[in-house]
Order: C-alpha cells, then sequence, then structure tokens
C-alpha cells in the first residue's frame, strides 16, 4: 500500500466515527449505525444486548460492516467494505483501555457525564445498558474512488495506525 492510500486509511480509521453493521435473520436484513474506536485490528462499540443488530449477529458466523468518510463527490469516496465475526468482550483490562480510547474519541461524552464515565466499570452497562462489542474483520476491501482503475482492492489493516 503506497503512502498517501495508507495516510488516508489511518485518518479514516481515526477520524470517522460511525460504521454500519449489516447482518440478517432468516432472510431479514438489518443495518445499524454504531460510534466505533479502533484497537489492535479491532473496531470496538457499545450496544445493547437485546437490540436487533445483536441478536441477528449472535446465530451468525459472519457480518459484514462498512465504515466511510463523507464525500461531496463521486471521486472522493473511499472507505471500507468488511466481513468478520462479532465478540463481547468480557477481560477487564481491555474494557478499560477500549473505554478510556473511545470517551477520548467521543469527548462530549465526559462533558456530559464526568470522569465517572471511565472511573466507574459499569458506567455504560447501568446508564445505557450497553455491553462492549468488537468487530473483528477477516476479509477488508478498501473502495477508493480518486483512482482511475483498480477502485477497489482487499487489504490488511496491520501497522496502519
Amino acid at each position: 500500500m503506497d503512502k498517501e492510500i495508507q495516510n488516508k486509511t489511518s485518518r479514516l480509521i481515526n477520524e470517522t466515527r460511525v460504521m454500519t453493521l449489516a447482518v440478517s435473520d432468516k432472510d431479514i436484513p438489518w443495518s445499524s449505525p454504531v460510534y466505533f474506536v479502533f484497537n489492535d485490528n479491532g473496531f470496538y462499540f457499545f450496544s445493547n444486548e437485546n437490540s436487533r443488530h445483536i441478536q441477528y449477529a449472535k446465530d451468525q458466523k459472519n457480518i459484514s460492516a462498512s465504515i466511510f468518510q463523507d464525500a461531496d463527490r463521486m471521486d472522493e469516496i473511499f472507505g471500507f467494505q468488511m466481513s468478520g465475526k462479532l465478540e463481547k468482550v468480557s477481560k477487564k483490562t481491555r474494557y478499560l483501555v477500549i473505554v478510556k480510547k473511545y470517551v477520548a474519541k467521543f469527548n462530549f461524552l465526559e462533558k456530559i457525564f464526568g470522569p465517572q464515565i471511565v472511573k466507574n466499570k459499569r458506567f455504560f452497562l447501568e446508564k445505557f445498558k450497553s455491553q462492549l462489542y468488537c468487530f473483528h474483520p477477516d476479509k477488508i476491501f478498501l473502495s477508493d474512488n480518486s483512482k482511475a482503475t483498480g477502485k477497489r482492492s482487499q487489504i490488511n489493516l496491520n501497522n496502519i495506525t
């Protein structure tokens, strides 16, 4: 991957706030936007375990997700289309690392709820009835409409951020 694409990819991961998850159950599709942070090749987000996208994903081997930057023109479309697995995060040490990263990215949360959002390990569960999940992509396709040819290519995110 050339340096310019690597930089754009890193900015996409770090500056984009919303990832769209796509799931289905008995031929009923569903998509859900979620705020995310990226860490160790995983896309982490909070969600209620009874939400449709979590319930549908439970019985699926794979789900899909995408993140794209906002674009005013077709040739500015840049983002990822991904497939992978969903995991509920239960390891406390990883949970604390991700919460700190999440609150740093979405700093309005600490402004609204104060430092308890990081200090109280059960804050998201108690306040929003939300658990921490990780989307682990196994296939990632980069869509880059600025290219004349080869607008879509499979990539690996190792050493990007």
